[in-house]
């Protein structure tokens, strides 16, 4: 069955106990209230702390969300990217044997990779787990140290690659890669909301976005914008939303989001793992004073 991406997609924010282990009741919680107000969950990912978390903590994480989506229509994408080819067809197979609806991958990081080596590694995960489950390709070059090219993912969606989440933030790229990939069910995701309007009006689906964990409504009235063509409306919402980076801080704004979450819905997502840390009180304090400053969004 395939599945739609339209509407927001929570790169999901994982809730840590003060021991640093996966705070279940929270994770349900937060579920729950996002189902309703969002298309789908994306697991595990850099919003999730996968790269400091224990691959079991993984494995839990995506087995609770996945428990909690039954019955409803929410697509669930699981990252299972590791820089061991083996740890991510490992992680790929648990995901498949959860019902997950997507695995996704990181380029292999760490180490400085050439084209080739990158594309063996997807072609190993696609070997081992794409009759049972779709794989994604996460293109993040400013954490991997590698950006994949239009040429390299036509190759792999040739040889079964399903997808491609990018991250890049380059247009061009986005446009290259649409123009490079032939199989007409190739799934297109952004992997930012401060490019949603753009990549959208490039043949863009959908849309992963830490900013989905705060304010669905906002991403999703993009897409309905979008959808009915009115370019005026998806513009200024647009630029509202990347006019909200300035709330988040730069890089990957884990605490920000525990502590915005809970200050403006009043869902309690718990702790960040270390080494991250929850924000200092001066610090909260003048995100919730932001926050406050913009009662319309949802």
């Amino acid at each position: 069955m395939s599945r739609k991406f339209y509407g927001a997609m929570p790169a999901l924010i994982t809730p840590f106990d003060a021991d640093g282990e996966v705070d279940v009741p929270k994770l349900r919680n937060f579920v729950r209230w996002l189902l309703p107000r969002v298309q789908g969950l994306y697991v595990c990912g850099s919003y999730g702390s996968q790269p400091l978390m224990r691959d079991d903590q993984c494995r839990l994480v995506a087995e609770t969300v996945m428990k909690e989506c039954q019955g409803s229509d929410a697509t669930v994408i699981v990252h299972v990217g590791h820089p061991s080819t083996d740890i991510t067809i490992d992680l790929a197979r648990h995901a498949a044997g959860i019902g997950a609806h997507g695995a996704a991958s990181l380029t292999p990081y760490y180490y400085l990779h050439g084209p080739q080596l990158i594309t063996d590694h997807f072609k190993a995960l696609i070997d081992a787990v794409g009759a049972n489950v779709p794989v994604y390709l996460y293109n993040n070059p400013k954490y991997t140290n590698y950006c994949v090219t239009g040429e390299q993912i036509g190759e792999l969606a040739a040889y079964g690659l399903r997808g491609l989440k990018d991250s890049s933030t380059s247009i061009q790229l986005f446009y290259n890669c649409i123009a490079a990939v032939r199989e007409p069910d190739f799934v297109f995701l952004v992997g930012s909301q401060t490019m949603l309007y753009p990549c959208l009006s490039a043949g863009g689906q959908g849309c992963v976005s830490g900013m989905s964990n705060l304010f669905p409504g906002l991403v999703n009235s993009i897409f309905d914008a979008a959808a009915r063509g009115d370019n005026k409306k998806a513009v200024a919402l647009q630029q509202e939303a990347n006019a909200l980076r300035h709330l988040t801080g730069s890089g990957i704004p884990v605490p920000f989001y525990h502590e915005a979450v809970r200050h403006r819905w009043g869902v309690d997502i718990g702790l960040p793992r270390r080494p991250l840390k929850p924000l200092s009180p001066e610090a909260a304090a003048s995100v919730r004073a932001t926050l406050d400053r913009f009662p319309h969004l949802t």
